[in-house]
């Protein structure tokens, strides 16, 4: 309890707004600084006050401040505190300071009882914890009058239950606001100013227990700005207008009476018309019966005519095209023989050609190549290295050539014989320039050979499986195919032989459904000038009958109209009678309604003492004590003691 007085203590305390402090001097009295109280009061579970203090704040400064307080204590410096009296002194230099109060005979403006009832019996807080079974809290919020100031009537309240829901099922309370929190029930309810509250809370229970009920006060000033004269007008405007409605609703009761007459005898005479059409209208009816009925047995012996001629034509349709379907089929045991080898002639050239591609894939390439040339006595990398060597030896002999012709004496010679010896070495080296290319086309070609038959290897890889699926589908086919041919020459016989047969039988019942047909379009010109008979007497009847409802409905709504005529001048008289008074009851209430939504506009109060006239705000901050299980207290086991002299002498003599 004293580890939530100080947290709330420093907690609130330090969400006040703190005034400026004025010098003080030891020659005068220090003008009085601006304050907040915040007063904190712990409740029981039953909501009976326990203890009560009071965090006052201020600017810092040289502090005077007024309280009957049983104890106080700074709560956020060491300055040293002095209290003589209900006067309360200190000086800081601290921007916001907190001091904190007690107050053990305090008066809260407001009595709050909390009750609880367990399966219907009154159970006491304590006995509750840990119970199961239907709970009902009764809350209720009174005035004390035995609290001082205006508090009760300028303060609204905020209460706050906690219900866990796992221990609080089917949670009903009519008048609170229900918000989920996490995995509990919050319920609040605001108390407006000079209202209290009396409410009940329902829940089923298990293993019960419930966190502090929180209530907070605050001051509550909406601050109205209205032009009540304006209000005062209109109900001026309003008992005016009452007068005129009175003289209106007069008016309105004298001619719907007048109305009321001639209405009457309207509708007698349409009662009369009405009465007289009926009798027309039952023998057009009794005449319609009995041609209707002729008629319904023409129309159904006609539309099934006209059924049974449909579905002889469309069976003798179907027959046609089945015995036209059946000897198109000319398939025989040998054609199907031929399509099943034919598919295998073709799996195998698939199998065939797959074979040779592998094969192919296997011996070309470049190293198949080169293989085949070294056992032929031919190294094609060596004669391709030889090749160039022997280029590049004639090209240094060349070389030589031209340098030796330039020497003085040996120029003659050389030139002599320059000429056919280069021609000779180009001729070599183009020979042996062709002999490398040839090598080297002839190893590209193979290795873009080799690629290609790759892809047609795996390609004819993929269709020599399809195609072996398609033949395995071939021959089921095949098989299938020659079980039906046989039965196909006897299912043709057979139905030629009905086709045949149904045509007669299809000729005879177009013949009669052509006559039936004749018959009801002879008999549905005599219907249709009865049913025009009907159908004028029935709209005749239809009309003289909703002229009579009418003129019914004319004269019950006239006679409604005089009578709430006659009531509506009554009350309006008898409004016009008490208007006056009504306007005495209609202002005080404005006044009534403008006093208690303004609210004290005057300065804060001080909880504490009268002498603290420069309170800024009052804030209150209650709670009770929680309802929870108490926690089992685990007793150590006690080891034996060890035996005395006197016990071990003892138990030697003790039969065991």
């Amino acid at each position: 309890m004293k580890l939530w007085k100080r947290g709330m203590s420093l907690c609130l305390a330090g969400t006040l707004v703190l005034g400026a402090a004025a010098p003080a001097y030891a020659e005068e009295r220090p003008e009085p600084s601006e304050k907040e109280e915040v007063v904190y009061a712990t409740l029981n579970a039953d909501g009976s006050l326990d203890s009560t203090y009071v965090v006052n704040s201020f600017a810092g400064g040289n502090i005077t401040d007024y309280g009957n307080y049983s104890a106080v204590k700074m709560l956020n410096t060491d300055d040293a505190i002095q209290q003589q009296g209900d006067e309360i002194t200190f000086s800081t230099d601290e921007e916001k300071v907190y001091y904190q109060g007690d107050l053990p005979d305090a008066q809260l403006p407001w009595n709050i009882s909390l009750t609880y009832s367990l399966d219907g019996k009154e159970v006491a807080p304590e006995e509750l914890a840990g119970s199961s079974g239907a709970l009902e809290i009764h809350f209720k919020v009174t005035e004390n009058p035995e609290c001082s100031g205006s508090f009760y009537q300028n303060y609204a309240l905020q209460a706050t239950f906690t219900l866990d829901t796992e221990q609080c099922k089917g949670i009903t309370a009519p008048d609170a606001t229900i918000a989920n929190v996490g995995g509990d029930k919050q319920l609040t309810y605001t108390i407006l100013p000079g209202e209290g509250i009396d409410t009940l809370i329902f829940a089923d229970v298990t293993d019960f227990e419930m966190n502090a009920v929180s209530i907070n006060g605050i001051r509550l000033n909406l601050s109205v700005d209205v032009d009540d004269q304006e209000i005062r007008d209109k109900v001026s405007e309003l008992m005016d207008a009452v007068d005129q409605l009175d003289d209106g609703a007069v008016k309105l009761s004298d001619g719907s009476e007048t109305v009321k007459g001639g209405t009457s005898q309207v509708k007698d005479g349409a009662s009369t018309l009405h009465s007289g059409v009926s009798q027309l209208d039952q023998g057009v009816v009794a005449l319609q019966s009995g041609l209707e009925t002729v008629q319904q047995g023409l129309d159904t012996l006609n539309s099934q005519s006209s059924a049974l001629t449909s579905g002889s034509k469309e069976f003798r349709t179907a027959l046609q095209t089945m015995q036209t379907a059946v000897d198109a089929i000319s398939v025989t045991n040998a054609d199907l023989s031929q399509l099943a080898a034919a598919s295998g002639e073709i799996r195998q050239a698939i199998d065939e050609l797959y074979n040779g591609a592998t094969l192919l894939q296997e011996n070309l390439g470049v190293a198949q190549y080169k293989a085949l040339m070294a056992q032929n006595g031919l190294d094609v990398d060596s004669l391709k290295a030889q090749n160039d060597s022997a280029v590049a030896t004639i090209q240094s002999y060349e070389d030589l050539l031209e340098q030796m012709s330039g020497i003085p004496g040996l120029s003659g010679v050389v030139d002599a014989y320059k000429s056919q010896l280069l021609g000779t070495a180009e001729q070599i080296k183009a020979l042996l320039n062709a002999n490398t290319a040839a090598l080297q086309g002839t190893e590209s070609y193979l290795g873009e050979a080799s690629s290609q038959i790759q892809n047609l290897t795996e390609g004819l890889s993929q269709l020599k499986t399809q195609y072996e699926t398609f033949d395995t589908t071939i021959t089921q086919l095949v098989n299938a195919l020659g079980n039906m041919t046989g039965n196909l020459a006897i299912l043709a016989d057979g139905i030629d032989q009905l086709a045949n047969r149904y045509t007669a039988l299809d000729d005879g019942i177009n013949n009669y459904t052509d006559g039936v047909a004749q018959l009801a379009a002879g008999y549905s010109q005599v219907m249709e000038g009865v049913s025009s008979l009907a159908q004028g007497s029935k709209e005749l009847v239809s009309g003289s009958g909703d002229l009579y409802e009418g003129t019914v409905e004319l004269y019950d709504g006239v006679t409604s109209l005089c009578d709430g005529a006659q009531e509506m001048a009554d009350g309006t008289g008898e409004f016009r009678q008490e208007a006056p008074n009504m306007r005495e009851e209609l202002e005080g209430k404005i006044d009534s309604l403008m006093e208690s939504l303004g609210g004290d506009q005057e300065g804060a109060e001080s909880f504490v003492s009268a002498k603290n006239t420069c309170v800024d705000s009052v804030q209150f901050a209650f709670q009770t004590t929680a309802i929870l299980k108490e926690e089992q207290e685990t007793v150590p086991e006690q080891e034996e003691a060890d035996p005395t002299f006197w016990q071990r002498l003892t138990d030697l003599f003790t039969s065991k």
